[in-house]
């Protein structure tokens, strides 16, 4: 299915409020078109490193799996391709350490026929100035769709499979931390206040647990989902509630709903519903920026019946206020792309306009780069 359905899809949106705030139709700027990037992708991996937008990997035109490190210069607004991954991979993660280098992790290898496209372990680190890509340790077991964050000691804490590690950027080298209770794939994760890492979603799985990397365990939380989802996104919010939004159940179908999970301190837990995004046929694997002005969640896909359509729709999520509104929508659909904040900004970085890339459809990654500032309250 082409792009065309995701645009068409939007006349099946409506504008959602939650709280005592009406909404109404799109609000705010238009979304601005970027530069294209050099090599489109699907599923690649992003971060920040200092001033630029650093993506790698992803699956490519005709299914390949890419190489590529794609650089944006945020002030230029220019890419450039200054090294190139030793592992082409996709559904992977990366983390910008402490001392510029980027840490690449999982993911998968191959889309072709008759080849593997099982997890990997395999690791990589790229160099501050982005000059050189070079092997590091292995993760203790192959994570396709791992999360990673950078704790405040300079460590790296991977999730997936059924391990949660630490990447140590002086030694090198990997430590599991804490078994998972539940084996985790295509989760989402926060790294909460405390330092504590929360684990969430996942396929088949409903639950919450919380990674404790100090103590070397991780426990259940009460509060659970309402039903197994996977390809959700979870949000830390500046009270310390988590903003659970969207995702996919077993069966294909996608959610609008949107919940919000309350951790407290002696480890009790609650789930509350939150707005619902107001997309008729829910939204998975979807980008979520967080702004000083809010939340912009874009593209993504719906399914029904187990037809997907890719969405170029967009929203502005007020995690004060607790409403939804509809932004304009991007010029291209954004499925199963990268997002990332700059300051006011929201950008949003290739995905797919069509297909599936753990189906029989060979996905049609996307060059395009699009950003977004929300309004100051007020405005």
């Amino acid at each position: 299915m082409g792009w065309m359905f995701g645009l068409l899809a939007l006349l099946g949106l409506t504008a959602n409020a939650y709280g005592d705030e009406s909404a109404g139709g799109s609000v705010g700027p238009a979304w601005e078109r970027l530069a294209d990037m050099p090599t489109a992708v699907a599923a690649p991996a992003g971060s920040k490193q200092g001033r630029r937008a650093v993506l790698t990997g992803g699956v490519i035109l005709g299914g390949g799996v890419s190489d590529a490190v794609q650089a944006f210069d945020l002030d230029g607004l220019t890419w450039s391709q200054p090294t190139r991954l030793v592992t082409p991979r996709y559904q992977h993660a990366q983390v910008t350490l402490a001392d510029g280098r980027i840490l690449v992790l999982g993911g998968r290898r191959s889309r072709q026929p008759g080849q593997a496209h099982g997890p990997i372990a395999s690791c990589e680190l790229i160099d501050a100035d982005l000059s050189k890509t070079v092997p590091t340790a292995d993760l203790p077991m192959a994570m396709s769709s791992p999360t990673v964050h950078l704790l405040s000691n300079g460590q790296a804490l991977a999730v997936g499979n059924h391990v949660a590690a630490v990447f140590d950027p002086v030694a090198e080298s990997w430590e599991p931390v804490a078994p998972l209770i539940e084996p985790r794939r295509e989760h989402d994760s926060v790294l909460l206040d405390d330092g504590t890492v929360l684990v969430g979603g996942g396929i088949g799985r409903a639950t919450f647990e919380r990674i404790n990397p100090a103590t070397h365990e991780s426990v259940h939380l009460q509060a659970r989902l309402p039903d197994a989802l996977d390809d959700l996104a979870m949000v830390l919010l500046a009270d310390g509630r988590v903003w659970v939004i969207g995702g996919q159940h077993l069966n294909g179908q996608t959610t609008d709903e949107t919940w919000l999970l309350t951790v407290g301190e002696d480890g009790d837990s609650s789930l509350a519903p939150g707005p619902d995004l107001g997309l008729e046929h829910g939204v998975a694997d979807h980008v979520v920026v967080q702004t000083p002005h809010g939340l912009v969640v874009a593209g993504g896909e719906s399914q029904n019946g187990r037809r997907d359509t890719e969405l170029a729709s967009a929203m502005w999520l007020d995690p004060i206020k607790l409403t939804v509104r509809l932004l304009p929508a991007t010029d291209i659909a954004h499925d199963d792309a990268v997002g990332l904040s700059d300051g006011g900004w929201a950008l949003v970085f290739g995905g797919q306009v069509d297909g599936s890339l753990l189906g029989v459809a060979v996905p049609t990654p996307i060059r395009a780069a699009h950003r977004i500032r929300l309004p100051a309250a007020g405005h």
